[in-house]
């Protein structure tokens, strides 16, 4: 009598592979899942840095033409001064960008009774209205741009500590995990909220 071939079973062949094609997926998911988290992070860090940088920027710039716009005493050179002092203004809002960017690292606002938005509008807008006029600065002009100015000069102060100047994916990464650049956000907008009133009122 004949004996009857052994059939192998095909449900343990097939298992397996659909086992290692799930598990390769799965490896492949994760590997994805890690490289956006990574970029992510490297995205977010090179933002603190600009945003970081750029408020400097802007400090030191608004300080500089503000003494420059103290400085002028007839109307010609004090609208010289004063266009340049305005045009520092466009890139002010890497303050306020920097400044959330410390709020969001805190996972809460800075307690302020105003954000950096306004103190720049504000600024802005009372800027906008100084010296419009033949002859010298009014004692009230003179007196709101040198309280400014010393506003200026403290945010530029406050950030003198922010020391980052490159933007490559180590420093991206490095800045997310250091524990002073939030501080000193919280610095700046405390400058940034001395003055009690920052509209121009002559």
């Amino acid at each position: 009598m004949e004996e009857q071939q052994a059939k192998r079973p095909i449900f343990t062949p097939i298992v397996l592979i659909l086992l290692t094609v799930s598990l390769i997926g799965n490896v492949f998911l994760y590997s994805k899942l890690i490289q956006n988290d990574q970029t992510s992070k490297e995205d977010r860090g090179a933002a603190v840095i600009r945003s970081g940088n750029g408020a400097k920027a802007f400090f030191a710039e608004a300080a500089a033409d503000t003494g420059g716009l103290l400085a002028k005493g007839d109307i010609a050179d004090r609208m010289l001064a004063k266009s340049k002092l305005l045009a520092a203004y466009r890139q002010a809002a890497a303050a306020a960008d920097f400044i959330r960017a410390a709020e969001d690292a805190n996972g809460r606002k800075f307690a302020a009774k105003r954000g950096a938005d306004e103190f720049l509008d504000q600024t802005l807008a009372s800027l906008q209205a100084v010296g419009n006029h033949d002859g010298p600065l009014t004692a009230g002009e003179q007196a709101y741009l040198n309280e400014l100015l010393q506003v200026f000069k403290a945010c530029e102060q406050e950030l003198s500590a922010f020391q980052h100047d490159t933007v490559n994916k180590e420093q991206s990464l490095a800045i997310l995990v250091d524990a002073s650049w939030p501080s000193t956000a919280g610095n700046l907008l405390t400058e940034m909220n001395k003055p009690a009133d920052l509209a121009f009122k002559d």
